[in-house]
């Protein structure tokens, strides 16, 4: 009896030869070809989940946002369910608790970060990805956006914040020290960035 192949299993563990290549190559080096040999399949079999080049790295690219987001989204559920903390620093741990699944803090959030990295620069040129990196703009904003309304719901806010304003803070803030953790490990330890996130938010509660 012939095996049965899950397309969507079969989808995914390409990608995740995509991200494989990608990180120990760059994403110039992520052809057809060479993500197939890395999956350990016939290119011919690459072909038939993926017409061509462009729709195999938009693919990978919705795959590697989605699964950086919902990790976020785990833990902002649980922040919206429970009743928020009426002390300032078990408010701020909670709200930096989501947010740090945005910043490659170890293993797998780095392994993830390099890749979604290498397709944002890519997407700048790349009009096949313009549409995913603007997808994943706008979860980055929704997750980082209901994180600060829920830190403007506690009576320990300060005063006269604008929750757009604070949102694009924090996405700032995200990003760059996102940045400096790949590209500058050696000076940029998670560690710091756990503190500087968390400084942050601290700026945003009344003193």
């Amino acid at each position: 009896m012939p095996k049965i192949v899950n397309a969507d299993d079969r989808r995914e563990l390409v990608a995740d030869a995509v991200f494989r290549v990608i990180r120990e190559r760059g994403l110039t080096q992520a052809s057809l070809r060479n993500v197939a040999a890395e999956a350990g399949l016939a290119l011919g079999s690459v072909r038939h989940y993926f017409d061509d080049q462009a729709e195999l790295m938009e693919f990978a690219f919705r795959v590697n946002s989605e699964r950086i987001h919902l990790r976020a989204l785990d833990k902002l559920e649980v922040l919206e369910d429970e009743d928020l903390p009426t002390e300032a620093e078990a408010l701020l741990e909670k709200c930096a608790v989501v947010l740090e699944e945005l910043l490659p803090l170890d293993g797998s959030r780095s392994a993830d970060a390099v890749v979604h990295m290498e397709f944002m620069l890519d997407a700048r040129t790349n009009q096949t990805l313009v549409d995913a990196a603007q997808d994943d703009y706008r979860a980055t904003g929704a997750v980082v956006g209901r994180v600060v309304l829920q830190l403007m719901e506690s009576p320990l806010a300060a005063p006269g914040l604008v929750p757009v304003d604070e949102a694009e803070r924090l996405i700032g803030l995200l990003d760059g020290l996102s940045l400096r953790m790949v590209l500058q490990p050696a000076w940029a330890a998670p560690e710091q960035g756990q503190a500087t996130l968390r400084r942050h938010l601290r700026a945003l509660l009344a003193s």
